[in-house]
């Protein structure tokens, strides 16, 4: 039952991550599970966009994440 629950928290965060961007969903999500900021990405990941438009895809995940969290309880 626990692991029905964590599978349909973490295909939450997936769809909201893919939903915000479906080129930087895995720097998201990586960013979001790892508590990584942009420079680490740019500089370890080489992040295909700037600082700008990353973050604004970023509050857009975490938008995108409380209405999920809205419909799922």
């Amino acid at each position: 039952m626990m692991k029905a629950h964590y599978d349909r928290r973490i295909k939450i965060i997936e769809k909201a991550a893919l939903e915000a961007d479906e080129f930087l969903y895995r720097y998201i999500l990586k960013a979001v599970t790892e508590g990584l900021a942009y420079t680490h990405l740019k500089t370890r990941y080489d992040i295909p966009c700037g600082r700008d438009m990353y973050y604004d895809r970023y509050r857009k995940f975490f938008w995108l994440l409380s209405k999920k969290e809205i419909e799922y309880e």
